[in-house]
């Protein structure tokens, strides 16, 4: 059958799913790696959108919105008296040459901003603050133009370093499917009395590699439409785990043991 084709049929019908118990190992996981990349990519297109809309953003407003600047002998020198603070969608971007603002102060204002301050330069991601001194460059000088001739070299470089950033994200996806699908068979077959249908582990693994369709395609509109499921972590056992149980009822017992309860 047609990988796509298992792919819709594994998204409502445990009868079909029942099916799939006896193909190759090989099928499955290929069938595995098909449903990570069809429930990846919302993910990896905002991903990729929002990397290269950031960077343009930041690009511009280094170019348009600061005043000239220059960091040498450990200290950030410019003429603006005052701090300059950008807001934008995805991050903001302060500048602070006179040491009025403090990366604790703007870690409060902001969970994603990048900051210019008198001897340091801050990255603040989630909440999480990183700061570097100026001094680790000790002996170079930095202007407002290098930044920006540095920006425009990196915007050559943008997609490679996308795509090697998409590719871990997918590596890294798929070898955690891989393990809830393990998971879920293991307690399906402990608590499902599997061997009054003659069925093995094998068989459960591959059962449970096609249950797990529903959830993580639920889960893919979830995030693409950025709305948090409440107890999203018992949601995504509980259908996985419904359509095992689903499926595991659609295998009919083996004729001896039919025989042998009539």
């Amino acid at each position: 059958m047609n990988i796509f084709k298992q792919f819709w049929l594994s998204l409502y019908s445990p009868k079909d799913i029942a099916k799939f118990r006896f193909q190759g190992i090989g099928k499955t996981i290929l069938y595995v790696f098909l449903l990570v990349l069809i429930t990846s990519l919302p993910v990896f297109i905002m991903t990729a959108n929002s990397v290269n809309n950031g960077v343009h953003a930041f690009q511009n407003a280094i170019e348009n919105k600061l005043p000239e600047f220059e960091i040498s002998n450990g200290k950030l020198h410019s003429d603006a008296k005052t701090p300059i603070e950008l807001t934008n969608e995805d991050f903001d971007i302060y500048f602070d040459a006179q040491g009025t603002l403090s990366s604790e102060t703007i870690a409060l204002n902001s969970d994603n901003a990048f900051a210019l301050l008198p001897t340091e330069f801050v990255v603040i991601s989630n909440g999480i603050i990183q700061a570097q001194p100026y001094s680790m460059f000790e002996g170079f000088n930095l202007t407002k133009d290098d930044i920006l001739q540095f920006m425009e070299q990196m915007d050559s470089l943008l997609t490679v370093v996308l795509a090697i950033i998409i590719t871990f994200s997918y590596i890294f996806t798929a070898g955690l499917k891989f393990v809830e699908i393990t998971i879920l068979a293991l307690f399906s077959t402990l608590i499902l009395n599997v061997g009054t249908k003659n069925l093995q582990y094998r068989h459960m693994w591959r059962i449970s590699a096609y249950s797990v369709t529903l959830a993580s395609v639920f889960f893919a509109i979830m995030n693409s439409m950025q709305v948090a499921v409440i107890g999203g972590v018992f949601v995504n056992w509980g259908v996985s785990f419904v359509m095992v149980y689903l499926t595991y009822k659609e295998i009919p017992l083996p004729k001896q043991k039919k025989q042998l309860t009539q």
